[in-house]
């Protein structure tokens, strides 16, 4: 399994946080499932990170579009990319 990282801001809509409960409840989802290995918001809230653990970049970006902010784009400009972990926790062998 590999791990991506998404990051992401917010667009201005009273969608984020009309739907934030949908957001998280998918978050833990995908925490239960062992495809998430954290996610959360930038301190200043301008936007996020979430780093997933996926077979593929294709399987990472179906679990990015099964998120509610993503279907309904609270979220702009996506990025996600596969990271490679040499030292620490999440580290192979560690």
């Amino acid at each position: 399994m590999a791990l991506f990282v998404l990051t992401y801001g917010y667009h201005d809509t009273p969608l984020r946080a009309e739907r934030r409960d949908d957001h998280v409840a998918h978050l833990e989802k995908l925490r239960e499932q062992g495809s998430l290995v954290a996610a959360g918001p930038y301190t200043d809230l301008a936007g996020g990170m979430i780093v997933l653990r996926a077979e593929d970049e294709s399987a990472a970006q179906a679990l990015v579009e099964q998120d509610p902010y993503t279907q309904l784009d609270v979220t702009k400009d996506r990025r996600l990319r596969e990271w490679r972990v040499t030292v620490g926790a999440l580290a192979a062998g560690t």
